[in-house]
């Protein structure tokens, strides 16, 4: 398994510039696989693809991946041509996750039908790839509809879904599957699941991937008080989960505990979510818990 870590881009009202890029820089210094950004609309956090921009330019080795982006609340053209930009700013690094989004309120902000947002996904899905295969086409003379992104063939497209029908999806039209904060049991369940809806062939480079929220701390209750306060802002007071549940807390014996369940139920890779808006809780990961899945210092 390997282990990634969220860009802090939801810890608001404390983000700021030097928040952010300090973040950025210590997280790949340290050898952390794949930034994640969550997506929200309807609140105030950092938009993703914007934040995975900056990211790009302060970074060299950890890839950049949206877990995930709402997809049919936004113009998939103009999604196309910034995660293209955002791939060639990084040197090819990448990860474009989507998913349907379950709050009607963040389709609102956008004037987005809530409806049809499964079928529309899917649509959205091949006219992406269309766009980024005829970028290629541009010449020195004639330009096109672009930029074309510098992975080949593609960047890779991960699909979160927690339905049984976005879940096959994913192993249709995916080349990785990612989950929410669902939790253990949940993990364990759903791996088996979709690795038994993939070809043998789609398998072998097929990603399953989680997200997890985090707080370290020696005292468990003042971490997950400090975690209580960006969660209930979050999910205004309305997490999916009590938050006992939903965030792993404590010692950082605690959260490598975890993350070795995780590995057992059979995930490829974990981005944690610290929640408090601390560069400490990146460090103290990445000094105690990372060194089991640190990839080696090269670009990937």
């Amino acid at each position: 398994m390997q282990l990634g870590i969220s860009l802090p881009n939801t810890l608001v009202p404390e983000l700021n510039r030097g928040l952010f890029l300090d973040w950025a820089r210590i997280a790949d210094d340290a050898g952390f696989h794949t930034f994640g950004t969550i997506d929200q609309p309807d609140y105030d956090s950092w938009d993703p693809l914007t934040s995975l921009a900056a990211a790009a330019a302060v970074t060299e080795r950890v890839r950049l991946a949206t877990t995930i982006l709402q997809l049919p609340n936004r113009n998939e053209v103009l999604v196309a041509k910034q995660a293209a930009v955002i791939d060639r700013l990084s040197g090819g690094r990448l990860t474009l996750g989507v998913g349907i989004g379950s709050r009607e309120n963040d389709y609102k902000v956008f004037a987005s039908r809530f409806a049809n947002r499964g079928k529309k996904l899917e649509r959205q899905l091949r006219k992406i790839r269309r766009v980024w295969r005829a970028a290629r086409k541009a010449t020195a003379t004639e330009g096109v509809n672009g930029p074309a992104p510098l992975q080949k063939p593609l960047p890779p497209i991960w699909i979160g879904a927690q339905s049984e029908a976005g879940i096959r999806r994913a192993a249709e039209l995916g080349d990785g599957y990612i989950f929410g904060v669902a939790g253990m049991a949940q993990a364990a369940q759903r791996v088996p699941q979709i690795r038994a809806m993939l070809d043998e062939k789609k398998a072998a480079k097929f990603t399953v991937a989680g997200i997890a929220y985090c707080a370290v701390g020696d005292d468990p209750v003042g971490a997950l008080s400090a975690a209580a306060k960006t969660i209930n802002r979050y999910y205004r007071g309305s997490p999916p989960r009590p938050i006992d549940q939903l965030v792993h807390h404590g010692p950082i014996e605690v959260i490598a505990q975890a993350m070795r369940e995780y590995e057992e139920a059979g995930l490829d890779l974990v981005i944690l979510i610290p929640a408090i808006p601390d560069t400490k809780q990146v460090s103290l990961i990445a000094e105690h818990v990372l060194p089991a899945y640190r990839v080696p210092a090269t670009r990937r």
